[in-house]
């Protein structure tokens, strides 16, 4: 079973460095693993929308108003990225997409503010869950971290700069696989169709 120690032990390798029980022992290794691995994950899963962490979930409406927007929603917990907004009349794979922005309200709350009644928001979820993650994540996840812990462990930025284009390569790798395991049939606005009708 793949867990977050794993995960940090492959990056350790990659570098050339020892291994951990716990990313909570105290030594060196696992304080820069426990210091970068979350920053890591978060900023991997707001690079794409992976099948893995792909929540879609009916907003709450919130008691506030936004000039710029008829409705106000409450923005969810655990959301990484927030990547669609539509009503549940609208196909998943439209095109004609609805248009939406993220601001706090006085009460330091974050929400949503949109056009659209009933509204449902596709977006990325905080997945912590090692065992959620796909292969191609693991590998990309592992490299990222190596890039991050790099120059704190072994002071070499020229390690660090080849670790960054291995992490691109693998976060390439896995955008792509992810990308093929989809079949999407678009379904195409028809407002200028509809318009001239």
């Amino acid at each position: 079973m793949m867990n977050n120690t794993d995960i940090c032990n492959m990056a350790l390798a990659y570098l050339a460095k020892g291994r951990i029980s716990s990313i909570d022992e105290n030594n060196e290794l696992a304080r820069q693993c426990k210091l970068f691995y979350d920053h890591s994950r978060k900023g991997l899963l707001r690079e794409y929308s992976w099948g893995f962490a792909k929540r879609i979930i009916r907003l709450a409406e919130l008691d506030a108003s936004n000039p710029d927007w008829k409705y106000v929603y409450a923005y969810p917990e655990k959301c990484v990225c927030a990547r669609r907004i539509f009503n549940e009349k609208e196909t998943v794979n439209s095109l004609d997409k609805d248009k939406y922005d993220l601001f706090l309200i006085s009460d330091n709350t974050q929400a949503i503010g949109c056009d659209v009644y009933q509204a449902y928001l596709e977006y990325t979820y905080d997945a912590e869950d090692a065992e959620l993650f796909s292969s191609d994540f693991v590998e990309a996840l592992a490299r990222m971290l190596a890039f991050n812990i790099c120059l704190q462990l072994n002071g070499n930025g020229t390690i660090q700069q080849t670790q960054y284009q291995l992490a691109q390569a693998a976060l390439s790798r896995a955008k792509y696989t992810t990308a093929a395991e989809r079949q999407d049939k678009l379904d195409y606005p028809d407002k200028y169709f509809t318009a001239r009708m």
